[in-house]
C-alpha cells in the first residue's frame, strides 16, 4: 500500500474553489449544489474547504453566481412578480440569460424547477397576466384638479401605473416609443397617459402607452 500526503488547499485561490464549484454544477446540470452533492460528484476539494474559505456555503454559491438552495420553495406569486421587475428595467421579455443578479432576484433554476422549463414559465407568467384583471380602486389620493376652474375628476383609479399594468403595457407595445419608434430600456421608458390624467384620463391598458423620456417630456409641456 503506498501512502500519500492530502494535498495542501491552503495557497488555493478564491478562483480556483469557485471555478471548481461551477465545474460540478455545470456538470449535474443544475445551478443549484450543495455540500454533498458537491463532494459526492468529484469535486477536487472538500466541500468544507470552501465553506471555510468563504465563510459558509451559501456565501460561496452566490460568489460562483449560483443559486442558494433555498430559492427552490419560492412562491409562484414571488417568481412572477420578479419577471415583472425585470421586464419592466429591460423593456422587452427577458430570456434565459437576463435572469441573474442584480438585474434579477433570482436565477432561472426555482422557475425549472416549479414549472419545468423557461419557456413553459414565461407561457405561465403571460397567462397569469392575461387572467387576473386589475380591480378598480377610488382612493382619496387620485382626486386631482383639472386645470379648468371649477372642475374636478374623481378618478376610478391610481395615477401611477401597477408593476402588472407597465408589463401589460410593454407586451403590447414592446420597448418602443410609440411616437418616434426608439428602443427604450430602464429609465428611458415613459409609460403616458394618452388622454392626460389631468383631463380625466384613467390609468388603464387603454390609455396607456410607451413613451420615450423626451417625447414624454414634451408632451406634458403642451398640456
Amino acid at each position: 500500500m503506498k501512502f500519500e500526503l492530502k494535498p495542501n488547499n491552503r495557497n488555493v485561490s478564491d478562483k480556483e474553489l469557485l471555478d471548481d464549484l461551477k465545474k460540478i454544477a455545470e456538470f449535474l446540470q443544475t445551478d443549484s449544489i450543495g455540500m454533498r452533492d458537491y463532494d459526492e460528484h468529484g469535486g477536487r476539494f472538500n466541500s468544507a474547504t470552501i465553506h471555510r474559505r468563504f465563510n459558509g456555503w451559501n456565501k460561496a454559491i452566490e460568489k460562483a453566481g449560483l443559486t442558494l438552495l433555498r430559492e427552490k420553495n419560492i412562491s409562484e406569486k414571488d417568481l412572477f412578480e420578479n419577471i415583472e421587475k425585470v421586464w419592466i428595467e429591460l423593456g422587452r421579455q427577458p430570456n434565459f440569460r437576463d435572469m441573474k443578479r442584480p438585474l434579477s432576484k433570482y436565477t432561472t433554476s426555482p422557475y425549472t424547477g416549479k414549472f419545468g422549463t423557461w419557456i413553459k414559465a414565461l407561457e405561465s407568467f403571460v397567462e397569469y397576466m392575461n387572467s387576473d384583471i386589475e380591480e378598480i380602486q377610488i382612493t382619496q389620493e387620485s382626486k386631482e384638479p383639472i386645470k379648468e376652474i371649477g372642475s374636478i375628476f374623481k378618478h376610478k383609479t391610481k395615477r401611477e401605473p401597477s408593476s402588472r399594468l407597465k408589463v401589460q403595457v410593454l407586451m403590447r407595445d414592446g420597448n418602443k416609443c410609440r411616437l418616434c419608434g426608439i428602443t427604450v430600456t430602464g429609465e428611458n421608458i415613459h409609460f403616458d397617459h394618452i388622454k392626460p390624467w389631468s383631463k380625466g384620463g384613467e390609468t388603464i391598458l387603454d390609455n396607456l402607452q410607451v413613451l420615450c423620456a423626451e417625447h414624454n417630456l414634451a408632451k406634458g409641456d403642451l398640456v
